[in-house]
């Protein structure tokens, strides 16, 4: 039996209390992209900290020039507050934001006004680019409005999609950072802990620059993200980086000790009126071979093979996925980074999987000192690939409860070797104040008899003030 305690969160440092307001940026310093109502005037300031999403019959186009006459109905954020490098004090560069929203999809607009637009830094053009490397913009919605799960979404000059699921405000990352928080082996961490920055979302956005600076336009369809019925109002955040000032500013802001995944500190998006519906995707896939071995005198024709499975996606209800996949083929999936190991312990790489990447986070227990359960090693025996012949994950949020199961078997990949059946079960309940208390169990059962691995546990964490968390779990 382990038992792990971890105090976390201990610089007590003296923070500034939330600055945020909302007073509108003067729209002539660029009349083109800013849009005005028919007075030559934007829409009136929202409160302190409050973020309005407008209903829009005629969506933006998207192309990255925020000219369209639909965001004139929309209210803009404006005055963000520096984290760096002067925590505290207003953003050296105006940026303003507007959302918009439809049947379909969340609408997000960003002016990102700067002196020296010459002085821009695009970055590279690669998805999931780390984005302290560049000026980017990123955004963190919390659609359950638990103050501890959100998902996010941003970009830089150069136009990339940046996204990923947080869980637990960012917290028991462990190996695995991310969220502009690792400019090192930036595709090798972030799929596990309280960051999951291999989940790739469908969404759309695009840029454009000018002599005032640069223009984001964001697509995000209701599809992509997951919410519950019970609240009509969501956490919201939004944060630019300006990298030839180092400089981080906050549409809400967050003391420099702490980061965009700081939940408790979002300020609130309302107006958005989610549909419910259900929708489901399927991926199948098709293989085909035809060989013949010329050495063999026997072989007078063609052997011919074929392969076929694929994947399902279903949302049973809008905030709960059911993942299935049958003979299961991971071709497509993201190389790994290449490493040298001169140690004598082996390399963990992150899952890039899609099928184990959804609500990747609601499977760690504890601070992320452990991994009690790493689906990495499913379909793996000895560095060889093992054959995945089926399975099923549910996973999300039903009845206030964060929910993971999963059942998956393989194959063997010589003749003799064991088959496997994998279950994992856990279930969280989120309290206030960054506090959790939850239970994992675990097991790997082989065709052989006697060929079992059990694994329990029961985690908690508990939030004391905005500075200290307690983490626990016995295993």
């Amino acid at each position: 039996m382990t038992h792990r305690s971890i105090l976390s969160g201990a610089s007590i440092l003296l923070t500034a209390a939330l600055v945020v307001a909302g007073a509108p940026l003067p729209v002539g310093a660029h009349a083109q992209q800013n849009p005005v109502d028919g007075n030559g005037a934007s829409p009136p300031a929202p409160a302190p900290g409050i973020a309005t999403a407008a209903r829009t019959d005629a969506p933006p186009v998207i192309d990255g020039v925020p000219d369209d006459a639909a965001w004139i109905a929309a209210t803009p954020l404006a005055d963000f507050t520096q984290r760096e490098p002067l925590d505290g004090q207003p953003a050296s560069e105006p940026t303003e934001v507007r959302i918009l929203f439809d049947q379909d999809a969340v609408y997000v607009a960003v002016w990102a006004y700067d002196s020296q637009a010459d002085a821009i830094v695009p970055g590279e053009s690669i998805r999931d680019y780390e984005v302290t490397d560049a000026d980017a913009v990123i955004m963190v919605f919390d659609t359950y409005n638990d103050q501890q799960n959100g998902f996010v979404f941003g970009t830089t000059p150069a136009g990339i999609e940046y996204d990923g699921q947080v869980a637990s405000q960012g917290s028991g990352g462990g190996f695995f950072l991310g969220g502009g928080m690792n400019n090192q082996r930036r595709f090798q961490r972030g799929a596990g802990g309280g960051f999951n920055k291999n989940w790739d979302g469908s969404w759309t956005v695009a840029t454009s620059r000018d002599a005032q600076g640069w223009y984001a336009e964001f697509r995000i369809p209701f599809s992509t993200l997951r919410y519950g019925s019970e609240t009509d109002t969501w956490g919201f955040n939004v944060s630019r980086r300006i990298r030839r000032l180092n400089e981080e500013d906050f549409w809400a802001a967050v003391p420099r000790e702490f980061g965009l995944y700081r939940l408790d500190f979002a300020g609130q998006l309302k107006g958005v009126e989610p549909p419910f519906r259900r929708s489901a995707t399927v991926t199948p896939y098709v293989l085909g071979a035809s060989t013949r071995d010329y050495a063999d005198v026997s072989q007078t024709g063609f052997g011919r093979q074929a392969e076929f499975g694929g994947e399902a996606k279903v949302q049973v209800t809008q905030g709960l996925t059911l993942d299935m996949t049958v003979n299961t083929d991971f071709a497509q999936v993201e190389v790994d980074d290449q490493q040298v190991n001169l140690t004598r312990f082996s390399l963990l790489f992150p899952e890039k999987r899609p099928f184990f990447l959804e609500n990747a986070g609601f499977f760690t227990v504890g601070a992320g000192g452990a991994d009690l359960f790493f689906s990495r090693r499913i379909g793996i025996s000895g560095g060889q690939p093992v054959p995945i012949t089926g399975g099923g994950r549910l996973s999300g949020r039903v009845a206030g409860l964060n929910l993971g199961l999963l059942h998956i078997e393989t194959g063997a990949n010589e003749v003799g070797d064991p088959e496997n059946a994998y279950s994992v079960a856990r279930v969280a309940k989120e309290l206030p104040n960054r506090s959790r208390v939850g239970g994992l169990f675990v097991n790997r059962a082989g065709n052989l008899a006697g060929d079992y691995n059990r694994t329990w546990a029961i985690d908690g964490s508990l939030g004391l003030g905005d500075q200290l968390t307690l983490t626990s779990f016995v295993a």
